[in-house]
Order: structure tokens, then C-alpha cells, then sequence
């Protein structure tokens, strides 16, 4: 699962253990200032594959995870199957849209709604 804080108005969302080699990225900083949304996407939502253009990254039954294109955007997936997601919309970023999982989506939409106040 993702780890999601709030460094310096940046958003800082760190991978870790095999995640960091399935996303090919440790780590991703963004500031606060081009976040546009964040939502919780249900369990319903599985079929949470928006991007399934060209890739670099894994895709495997159970778990998206890199960086995913398809008709002009890009967005960086970190996402078991079964997962609830976190979905960060993006405007003047590298990516428009991440897509992870994370222990308490939740709380961790109001944890970055409240950096965002």
C-alpha cells in the first residue's frame, strides 16, 4: 500500500517493499497547489483500469502499479484489486490522475483535504 503525508505543501506518497519495483518509483512529491480533487473509489469500482493504453509498470490480475497512458493522459497506478482506492486528480503535473491504495482511504482523503484548507 501507498503512504500518504504532507511535506513542505507537497504531497508525498512513498511506495514500499515490492511495490517500489512493480511502479518502478519509490516515491512521488506533488504540490498541494495542483491538487484538484481527491475521492474514495470503492470496492465496486474494480474495473478502476482507465488507462489501458501504453504503460510502463506492471499489470498483473490481482494489481496495476506504474505509469499508465491512453488518449493523451497519464496516470500512475499503485492498486491491488481488492483494495479501496484514493483517486488524485492533477491539473500542470507530470501526471492528470494517481491511483493508489492505501491502508484507510478515508481518512486519507481527509487527511489531504485538510493540508488542502
Amino acid at each position: 500500500m501507498s503512504r500518504v503525508s504532507v511535506q513542505d505543501q507537497h504531497l508525498l506518497i512513498t511506495m514500499h517493499g515490492a511495490r517500489k519495483l512493480l511502479t518502478l518509483k519509490s516515491e512521488l512529491s506533488v504540490p498541494l497547489e495542483n491538487i484538484v480533487d481527491v475521492a474514495v473509489c470503492e470496492a465496486e469500482g474494480r474495473h478502476l483500469n482507465l488507462f489501458k493504453g501504453w504503460r510502463i509498470g506492471t499489470e498483473v490480475g490481482f494489481y496495476s502499479g506504474g505509469t499508465f497512458y491512453k488518449d493523451g493522459n497519464k496516470a500512475f497506478y499503485d492498486l491491488k484489486r481488492k483494495e479501496d482506492a484514493v483517486i488524485i486528480t492533477l491539473q500542470d503535473c507530470d501526471f492528470d490522475t494517481l491511483i493508489i491504495g492505501v491502508d484507510d482511504p478515508c481518512a486519507t482523503v481527509e487527511y489531504i483535504e485538510n493540508a488542502l484548507k
